[in-house]
């Protein structure tokens, strides 16, 4: 059943890049567990998922957690040690090494099961939205093994080699440079511009996936794809006003490893 949020639409206010945000995340989380449906609460779980599965691998590296996930520190640490909560997949991966170590060093490899366990489980704003946030990843990915002169392959390892996206990348493989398909070709300019400097890269591609957010949600302003589109866009500029540049270059190694 498609459910129209008028009221809760209404009542956020507008957000914009390198303007200080007045509403936050936590008010936005309150008012929607309040007034969302059980099954479009559940969308907004799986968008903050992915955050979940970061703070695991900040749990594993004694680093502070991202505040945006579903979950606070102690209730991953309990999910962690009861194998609840979270869903099967992550315990199935993450059981498959014994030391924290290898953990942590495989951890791109959760991300991508991510990916691929819950991308083709929706529609609509969300089902974009993921295939954005692993494509840009891809492409990141992809540029910086030709620049380091590591395998690509070999980063792919935990990637569905069929997928059309990552089977262009692999076709490159031997190629002086990535080319990146044509929606991705201003993310390809945008590293070019940062001189590579960790912390402005994150700040640009922060910056780059806030404007991409906000072009995805299309059609009715009351939906739940817009609400999501909401919710996904306040993550990224409290992360802006919490960026500096330490976390700048911890941000950008998970974005292109997860190690």
């Amino acid at each position: 059943m498609r459910r129209s949020y008028y009221f809760v639409a209404i009542s956020l206010p507008p957000l914009a890049l390198r303007e200080r945000v007045s509403f936050s995340f936590r008010e936005l989380v309150a008012r929607l567990e309040i007034n969302l449906s059980k099954e479009d609460l559940e969308k907004t779980r799986v968008l903050r998922r992915f955050v979940d599965l970061g703070n695991i691998r900040a749990l594993f590296l004694e680093e502070p957690i991202d505040p945006h996930g579903n979950l606070s520190e102690k209730e991953l640490d309990e999910a962690l040690l009861v194998h609840n909560i979270l869903p099967a997949y992550v315990f199935e991966f993450l059981d498959q090494f014994e030391k924290v170590s290898d953990k942590v060093k495989h951890f791109s490899g959760l991300f991508a099961r991510f990916f691929q366990e819950e991308t083709v489980k929706q529609k609509g704003f969300l089902q974009s939205y993921l295939q954005f946030e692993r494509e840009w990843r891809l492409v990141l990915l992809a540029m910086r093994a030709k620049q380091l002169g590591r395998d690509v392959a070999r980063e792919l390892q935990f990637e569905d080699l069929t997928d059309p996206f990552v089977a262009q990348i692999l076709a490159q493989k031997d190629a002086p440079q990535y080319d990146p398909p044509s929606e991705y070709v201003d993310l390809k300019e945008l590293v070019a511009s940062c001189s590579r400097d960790p912390w402005l890269e994150s700040k640009a591609f922060a910056e780059y996936r806030f404007r991409k957010v906000g072009e995805m949600a299309e059609g009715d302003l009351f939906s739940i794809d817009h609400i999501l589109s909401y919710m996904a866009q306040l993550m990224l500029l409290e992360q802006l006003e919490a960026l500096d540049p330490e976390k700048g270059k911890m941000i950008l190694d998970t974005f292109t490893s997860g190690q």
